[in-house]
C-alpha cells in the first residue's frame, strides 16, 4: 500500500472508554484522492500502554501517549497496516514489536519481537485477549478484547465511515457495500481460502462480552456493539474481510 498522497494536520488525540483508551485519527488520503479515515488505538494496561496499528505521530500525540503510561507494545495487527510501524519503533524503541508472522517476511527490514501467533508475552495476556481471524493468510488480521471496558479493537475485519468525504469515497465504500454503515467490504471476499476457519473465527470474535467496538475505518461504536457487529457479519459473504486498508 502506498503512503498518503497528501497528509493534513493531524487531530488531536480523543480518549474512549472512560479514558482508558486513546484514540488516534488520521485524515489518510490514499492514491486517487481517495480519502479514506484511518485509525491508531492505545489501550491502557498494567502492563504497559499498547499502541494497535500505528499512524504519525506529532508532538501532541507523543504527550498525549505518554500521560496514558508508558508505551511498551507496537502492534501490527495485520499484514496491511504496518506503513507507519517503523517511526513509531524509532520514538519507541524500547517497546516490543508484535506482528503476524507473515509480516517477517513482508517487511524484512523492520523488527519484529514477537508473532502474534505465538501469543500475547505474558503481563498483556492478563489485559487483553488477541484472536485471529484465519482463512485468509494474505490478510492475517488479530483482534483484541480489553476485558477491563469491553471493547473490541478490530482493524479491517468491518468498516463504520458513516459520513465519506469526497466522490472517490463515496464510490468505492459504495462498491465494497460499506457505504455509510457498519459492515464488511466484498471487495476482498477473494482473501479467504478456507472459508470454514473464517466462519469459526468470526463466531470465535463475536462470542467475546464486547460493548463497544473500535475500528482502525470509521466512526467508533460506544453502546450495543456485539449485536452490530454479529448484525453486519451475518451475511453469505460473512467471511469476507474488509478493504481498502492503510496505515
Amino acid at each position: 500500500m502506498s503512503t498518503d498522497a497528501a497528509t493534513p494536520s493531524l487531530p488531536a488525540p480523543r480518549p474512549f472508554a472512560g479514558g482508558e483508551l486513546l484514540l488516534l485519527d488520521h485524515p489518510q488520503v490514499l492514491p486517487g484522492r481517495f480519502r479514506f479515515p484511518a485509525r491508531a488505538t492505545a489501550v491502557r494496561t498494567d502492563a504497559g500502554v499498547v499502541l494497535v496499528s500505528p499512524v504519525p505521530l506529532d508532538a501532541t500525540r507523543r504527550a498525549a501517549l505518554d500521560a496514558l503510561g508508558e508505551v511498551r507494545y507496537l502492534v501490527a495487527p495485520n499484514l496491511l497496516h504496518h506503513l507507519y510501524l517503523g517511526d513509531a519503533i524509532a520514538a519507541y524503541p524500547g517497546a516490543t514489536v508484535l506482528a503476524p508472522r507473515g509480516l517477517r517476511r513482508k517487511r524484512p527490514d523492520l523488527r519484529i519481537d514477537r508473532d502474534l501467533e505465538d501469543g500475547l508475552p505474558e503481563p498483556l495476556a492478563a489485559a487483553l485477549t488477541a484472536l485471529p481471524f484465519r482463512g485468509a493468510p494474505a490478510f492475517d488480521e488479530f483482534v483484541f478484547f480489553h476485558a477491563a471496558t469491553r471493547t473490541l479493537v478490530v482493524t479491517d475485519l468491518v468498516f463504520h465511515v458513516e459520513r465519506p468525504e469526497g466522490l472517490v469515497a463515496h464510490l468505492t465504500l459504495f462498491l465494497v457495500g460499506c457505504h455509510g454503515r457498519l459492515g464488511q467490504s466484498r471487495a476482498l471476499r477473494f482473501l479467504v481460502r478456507d472459508p470454514a476457519a473464517a466462519s469459526a473465527s468470526l463466531e470465535s470474535i463475536g462470542a467475546l462480552p464486547f460493548e463497544r467496538l473500535v475500528m482502525a475505518h470509521g466512526t467508533p461504536i460506544e453502546a450495543d456493539a456485539r449485536a452490530r457487529f454479529l448484525a453486519a457479519v451475518a451475511s453469505p459473504r460473512r467471511a469476507t474481510p474488509a478493504l481498502p486498508a492503510g496505515g
